[in-house]
């Protein structure tokens, strides 16, 4: 999925769109990213884990070969669609089977994320160095059987999926008020995902216009908009943001187990809303060190949030639970790919930054009400 925003900066060409108009391709795929997650989550929770990840790993390989094989950008949006669906799989089912088989919860959605963000900083750098040495559409097609793969292999793979028994002075999600609890908590996660969302859909294009020294060193042609090397050029820094957000998830896993939960959740939004306001400042390399910074919170964060759901809902429901998050997370957050669209056509591109500052803002208002209201309670990995 993070392949595309950047393969956007060569398929645009090629189908005759504007930049904005091919990232909109991808509005589907980002929707049922989301939106098919709660019934994943609920067939997990009822069936079991491994067969839908198999499912997942192969549903994906077909679909992105099939997406290398598209002509036309209608053809190209359905099967980005249809990655989008089989991608929902991974999030409720995959974080919910390490929440509740893992010891060392916290550590292990840190582990969990340092891997994932290593997927989401090659992707960009695969994807980069492959449209530029070959062809945009190869990239997705060897990806593709790549991915499937994996499904092979895990299928013949066992995995134990009896949920480990924890220690604690109330079994999670058992009262009324951890309920209420993680509904507050869903709204901030439904804010957090359309945050997201905007930040990597629009950074590819963002930097490419921001960011010149590298794209310079690379001896782009300032005759052209949009150069092979400016665009690869700029799929290495986008690589170098996520990958950097790797020491973050590993920072956010080992202090998950450590410190209260609502505490990190908190100080690790409080110092991603500076960075995220001064990218919409600043350009060239004071802003990839920014993005950096950005990146290293706002993924950081997630060990710790998945925990608080966890320690929020019972382990029967915990498949659902991370689906109703992702539905918010990935779903809603899908809609940012219409305001992205509408900014970058309307207003000034940094203006997307802004408004996602605002919304952390929002988010930090909403978690020091959960500090308060649940004051006298311990949220911590057990």
């Amino acid at each position: 999925m993070l392949m595309f925003p950047s393969l956007a900066l060569w398929a645009h060409k090629e189908f005759q769109l504007g930049l904005p108009e091919t990232l909109n391709l991808g509005f589907t795929m980002y929707l049922l990213f989301g939106l098919v997650s709660l019934p994943m989550g609920l067939l997990a929770d009822r069936y079991g884990h491994k067969q839908l990840l198999v499912a997942m790993f192969m549903g994906l390989g077909v679909s992105s070969i099939a997406a290398g094989f598209s002509r036309g950008p209608g053809i190209f949006a359905l099967l980005l669609a249809s990655i989008g669906f089989f991608a929902s799989i991974y999030h409720p089912v995959g974080i919910g089977l390490i929440s509740k088989t893992c010891h060392n919860r916290g550590r292990a959605l840190g582990n969990n994320g340092v891997w994932g963000n290593l997927g989401i900083g090659l992707a960009p750098l695969c994807a980069g160095l492959g449209a530029y040495l070959t062809d945009w559409r190869i990239v997705y097609i060897v990806v593709g059987v790549m991915v499937f793969g994996v499904g092979v292999v895990l299928w013949r793979m066992k995995i134990d999926e009896k949920p480990v028994v924890r220690t604690g002075a109330v079994e999670p999600g058992t009262t009324g008020r951890h309920l209420s609890y993680f509904a507050l908590m869903l709204v901030s996660m439904c804010l957090l995902g359309l945050c997201y969302r905007g930040t990597v859909v629009s950074i590819p294009a963002y930097f490419e216009a921001q960011i010149h020294f590298l794209g310079n060193l690379m001896r782009w042609d300032t005759d052209l908009s949009v150069s092979a090397s400016h665009s690869f050029g700029t799929t290495l820094l986008v690589s170098g943001i996520y990958l950097f957000g790797i020491f973050g998830q590993m920072t956010g896993g080992r202090l998950a187990d450590r410190m209260d939960l609502r505490l990190a959740y908190l100080s690790f939004h409080l110092c991603a809303l500076p960075f995220m306001v001064l990218m919409g400042v600043l350009t060239e390399l004071p802003l990839f060190m920014v993005g950096m910074g950005y990146l290293f919170f706002s993924l950081g964060m997630q060990p710790i949030e998945n925990s608080l759901v966890a320690r929020m809902t019972p382990n029967h429901l915990r498949s659902m639970a991370y689906g109703l998050k992702f539905i918010l997370v990935l779903g809603m957050g899908a809609f940012s790919v219409k305001m992205v669209r509408w900014v970058l056509t309307h207003r000034e591109p940094q203006l997307v930054y802004f408004i996602q500052g605002g919304l952390i803002a929002t988010v930090l208002i909403l978690v020091s009400l959960l500090y308060w209201v649940s004051r006298d309670e311990s949220f911590r990995n057990e």
